[in-house]
């Protein structure tokens, strides 16, 4: 744990700061999810998650994708070392996993981390790098639309996840596996409804004064229809009500720069605080995975 986890909002925080805490808060959240995985998804998948000095290391080698097999978080309380690397690749290595990311986020240390790993032969991933959203507790506007925004039940769970799976284009068993944070403590899951049909949702996580969005997605027939605004928005009027201080998620960057989910959050005043780079192990080709926190 580092200052950081217990850090009042009103505290002024600088630039390493803020990119900080928006990686241990979307790292806490993935974390949590999968300790939530069903012991069917734990075994198919063989999902599982690790502390290598303070990188969040995430495993699910059935996955075969690197949205499931990433390091989240190194060198950002103490400097990285060559062991630690060593150590989160023989995880890895020894799991099967040939896709997997290496997250470097601009404050960790030692500065020169992802220049050293890129002269040693590490490349920039297919998707080079996310940018971690950050923003205060408050008021969001979550614009006009006639979808509907709202919370699972146990009648609509099923549709939700699959609405959600089917907008990423994931393979089935996510559904399962994110059906199982309904009801879960710490987390809320919602649907976009259009009628009584889902079509999209997305997660929200609280932990003390600390919220993550993230899995939000749309099935392709109904974007651009204000669903992903309110929907996001809702979730930030939700972790506000919860007590939540600071709110964090991410997306990936695309080279022009158009990305409706970067859109998304900086109408609900999301503003960036990092560019996360995504590295690739040296022979280890990497898919181009999904940024799935929206």
């Amino acid at each position: 744990m580092t200052h950081l986890d217990n850090d009042s909002a009103s505290h002024v925080k600088t630039p390493s700061e803020l990119a900080i805490l928006a990686d241990r808060i979307e790292a806490r959240a993935w974390a949590d999810f999968y300790d939530s995985a069903s012991p069917a998804i734990r075994t198919s998948l063989g999902v599982a998650w690790h502390h290598v000095a303070d990188a969040t290391v995430l495993l699910a080698p059935g996955a075969g994708l690197t949205l499931f097999n990433r390091a989240i978080g190194l060198g950002l309380s103490v400097p990285a070392s060559p062991k630690n690397i060593a150590q989160i690749t023989s995880i890895f290595v020894e799991a099967g996993v040939q896709n997997w990311w290496l997250h470097i986020n601009p404050g960790a240390t030692p500065e020169s981390l992802g220049r050293q790993l890129e002269a040693e032969g590490w490349t920039p991933a297919p998707l080079s790098s996310w940018a971690k959203m950050l923003r205060q507790s408050g008021v969001a506007d979550g614009g006009s639309t006639t979808l509907r925004v709202e919370l699972s039940t146990d009648a609509t769970v099923d549709g939700i996840a699959t609405a959600i799976t089917q907008g990423f284009g994931l393979p089935g068993y996510f559904a399962t596996w994110i059906g199982a944070i309904h009801g879960r403590v710490r987390w809320k899951l919602y649907g976009v409804f259009d009628g009584t049909q889902p079509v999209g949702g997305g997660a929200l996580f609280i932990h003390d004064t600390h919220a993550w969005l993230g899995m939000g997605s749309m099935l392709e027939s109904h974007r651009r229809r204000g669903g992903q605004r309110a929907l996001m928005a809702r979730r930030v009027n939700d972790a506000t009500a919860a007590g939540a201080q600071w709110i964090a998620t991410e997306t990936g960057e695309v080279a022009n720069g158009i990305n409706p989910s970067l859109l998304n959050m900086r109408h609900c005043e999301f503003r960036q605080v990092a560019s996360r780079r995504n590295l690739v192990a040296p022979k280890g080709p990497a898919d181009a995975g999904a940024a799935v926190g929206r």
